[in-house]
C-alpha cells in the first residue's frame, strides 16, 4: 500500500535514506537533501509544503520504500497586480531502495504513478527526473509512462581558475533585472522544443538555490550569453547558455566568471550540461572539469484536477434546443381561424 508519509514510517525512512538513488543529480549534490528532514516538514504542513514524501509498504511481497518529490513553484502577476504562486511541474528528488530486483523495479513504478497523481492533485501538469539511461531506474519509470527527453552529463570543479589568467571579454558583464526576459528566450533559442519545458522546470528547481552572480553577454543591446553560479548548502551550481555566434568565447568567459565567484571559497562547482551544449566539453576540460555522471531527462505528463464545470459542446446544444423548445411553447397556438383574407 502507498501513502503519505506520517510518524509511524521514521524508522522505515531512517533505514532506507543510504540506499537512495537521486533522481535530481545536481539538486542533491549542492543541496545535501535529509530526507527524513524533508518527510518530518512534509508531514508538519499538513501537505502545503512544497516538499512530498510517500512511502511503500507491502508485507506479503517483504516491500518497503519511499520517495521525495518536490513542486516547482512559478509566480505570475495577475489582473489585480497581486503575485500568484501555483505548482507549474514537479520534480522526482529521490527514492530509496535502488531497484536491484524485479520486485524493487515494480515497487518504483507504483510510486512513480502515485508521485504523478499526486502532482496532477496539486495542479502540476507535469513530472521531471534524472535517471541512468537504460538502467533499472529507467525501466520502472519507463513503466510509469515517463518518456526519455535528452541525455546530459554532470560534471564537478574542485579548484577554480587562477585569477592572473583572466582574460577582458567584451560585452560581458552583471546581470540587470531587465535582462531576464532576454535571458529566458535565450534559453528558450538554444534548447530543443520538445525539451525545454522539462529543462525550464529544473531551471526553477535549482533556483532555490540563492544566487551568487548572474552574467550576460551582450552586444547590440542583445544577450548572447548567460552564466549563473548559484550557491547550494553544500556545493555551487553553474548555469550557462551561449548563442552560437560567440561559442569561441565560451572558454574566457567561463573562466571569467569562475574565478570572479568561486576565488574565496573551497565549494565544488557542479554543472549539468545537455546533449546540445556537447561542444563546451574541451573547455570545461581546459578549466579543470571532472565527469561525474550521466543521464537522461525523463518527463511524464499529467492532468490537471476538474475545477470548474466545463460546457461541452454536446451538452451546451442540447441546452440550447431545450432553451429554445421551451420558448416556442410559451407564444400562443395559431390557427387558420386566426387570420382573415383581404377579401374579408
Amino acid at each position: 500500500m502507498i501513502r503519505p508519509f506520517d510518524i509511524r514510517d521514521v524508522s522505515l525512512v531512517q533505514r532506507l535514506s543510504t540506499q537512495a538513488r537521486a533522481l535530481a543529480q545536481e539538486f542533491v549534490a549542492t543541496e545535501g537533501v535529509s530526507p527524513l528532514r524533508e518527510a518530518m516538514r512534509a508531514y508538519v504542513s499538513g501537505g502545503r509544503d512544497s516538499a512530498v514524501v510517500l512511502v511503500e509498504r507491502s508485507p506479503e511481497h517483504n516491500i518497503e520504500a519511499f520517495g521525495l518529490m518536490h513542486l516547482l513553484p512559478t509566480t505570475n502577476n495577475h489582473a489585480d497586480g497581486e503575485p500568484h504562486v501555483h505548482p507549474r511541474g514537479a520534480a522526482l528528488i529521490l527514492m530509496s531502495p535502488r531497484p536491484t530486483t524485479p520486485a524493487l523495479v515494480e515497487a518504483w513504478t507504483y510510486l512513480a504513478h502515485e508521485f504523478a497523481s499526486e502532482a496532477a492533485q496539486r495542479g502540476a501538469h507535469h513530472l521531471v527526473a534524472e535517471v541512468p539511461e537504460g538502467g533499472q531506474e529507467w525501466e520502472a519509470l519507463h513503466n510509469a509512462s515517463f518518456v526519455p527527453l535528452i541525455q546530459q552529463d554532470l560534471f564537478k570543479l574542485t579548484r577554480p581558475p587562477a585569477q592572473d589568467e583572466l582574460e577582458t571579454v567584451h560585452g560581458l558583464r552583471e546581470q540587470h533585472k531587465e535582462d531576464e526576459p532576454q535571458v529566458r528566450a535565450l534559453h528558450l533559442r538554444a534548447a530543443p522544443k520538445m525539451s525545454y519545458p522539462a529543462e525550464f522546470s529544473f531551471d526553477a528547481l535549482h533556483a532555490a538555490h540563492r544566487p551568487e552572480h548572474s552574467f550576460v553577454l551582450v552586444r547590440a543591446n542583445e544577450v548572447l550569453a548567460h552564466l549563473a553560479v548559484r550557491q547550494g548548502k553544500r556545493a555551487y551550481g553553474l548555469r550557462v547558455h551561449f548563442r552560437p555566434e560567440v561559442e569561441d568565447e565560451a572558454l574566457a568567459a567561463l573562466r571569467y566568471v569562475l574565478a570572479r565567484t568561486l576565488s574565496k571559497t573551497n565549494l565544488p562547482l557542479y554543472v549539468t550540461i545537455r546533449q546540445y551544449q556537447s561542444w563546451m566539453l574541451p573547455a570545461l576540460d581546459a578549466l579543470g572539469f571532472t565527469h561525474v555522471a550521466s543521464n537522461v531527462l525523463m518527463v511524464r505528463h499529467t492532468a490537471k484536477r476538474l475545477q470548474h464545470l466545463v460546457w461541452s459542446h454536446a451538452v451546451e446544444s442540447v441546452a440550447v434546443r431545450q432553451t429554445h423548445s421551451a420558448s416556442l411553447e410559451s407564444f400562443p397556438v395559431m390557427s387558420p381561424n386566426n387570420f382573415r383574407s383581404h377579401d374579408q
